[in-house]
């Protein structure tokens, strides 16, 4: 059985819940210091479980469903509780996946009990070692979904337009920016609009020459924020990218001159290449 401590403050990769005895899984501890979230390939599947609740309502095992919460949306899982054991498991949904990976912060809500929530730093790295060559989540991995497209910052561009909005195909990119082995998240606020067209273009993060464009790094479960248009993700070395935007201004050496800019990874954050 996982014994997860306090002291693991980000996910990791290790045995799973011994009824699933031999296997490994991502798991990230709880807020409490015991009890886990968790991933893990099961028959070729994708499969996510949370332990450590109450066993007093003791029963049969059967099916039931939970939740699970990431940056405030919400996921819902339905699969096998084993109620002396504390154990919720079920099949995640491709988004689930996509949001565990991206996402900062997860909520666990089983029926019946306290909302307990899971940091989720490092998980997309242990998700990655756990997942990876898994059955469906290799399209999960690129962003594909038979319910339609996943999008990556879906729940932030909700909550900036206070509702519905559309996004172009090119808004979204992913790619190793900070030199790690895991892709890293790129947000054009300039391919955002809102139903609500009051929010105003890219839902308020465009001026009248500029957007922002949001980056998303997994590793650290940063966020960094740069200004520009049509950006895109350039080759450096060994499968490492660069972002490359447009800008205009004192930047390029006169209020009417135009060029591009190219952002690097200087071991903290990206920064113009000079």
């Amino acid at each position: 059985m996982l014994a997860p401590h306090s002291v693991l403050a980000q996910w990791r990769v290790g045995p799973g819940s011994e009824l699933y005895e031999g296997t490994v899984s991502a798991f990230g501890v709880t807020d409490r210091g015991f009890g886990a979230l968790a991933v893990m390939c099961r028959e070729g599947e994708p499969l996510l479980w949370t332990q450590g609740w109450a066993a007093a309502k003791a029963g049969p095992d059967r099916e039931e469903s939970f939740s699970v919460i990431v940056d405030g949306q919400r996921f819902y899982v339905t699969g096998l509780h084993l109620p002396a054991d504390g154990l919720w498991t079920g099949a995640p949904s491709d988004g689930l996946i996509a949001a565990l990976r991206a996402g900062s912060r997860a909520v666990v809500a089983v029926p019946g009990e306290a909302e307990v929530g899971v940091p989720l730093r490092g998980s997309s790295r242990a998700i990655s070692q756990v997942l990876d060559g898994c059955g469906r989540d290799a399209t999960a991995a690129t962003g594909a979904s038979e319910a339609g497209r996943i999008v990556y910052f879906g729940q932030l561009i909700a909550t900036q337009c206070a509702g519905g909005y559309s996004i172009s195909d090119e808004a979204e990119m992913t790619g190793r920016l900070d030199g790690d082995d895991i892709p890293d998240f790129v947000l054009d606020w300039g391919g955002v609009t809102c139903d609500d067209r009051s929010k105003g273009r890219g839902a308020g993060f465009c001026g009248a020459a500029l957007c922002t464009i949001e980056i998303a790094f997994t590793e650290t479960q940063s966020r960094q924020q740069v200004l520009g248009v049509n950006p895109e993700l350039v080759d450096r070395a060994f499968g490492v990218k660069a972002l490359k935007t447009t800008t205009q201004g004192a930047t390029c050496g006169g209020p009417a001159q135009v060029c591009d800019v190219i952002w690097i990874w200087n071991g903290s954050k990206l920064e113009p290449l000079k």
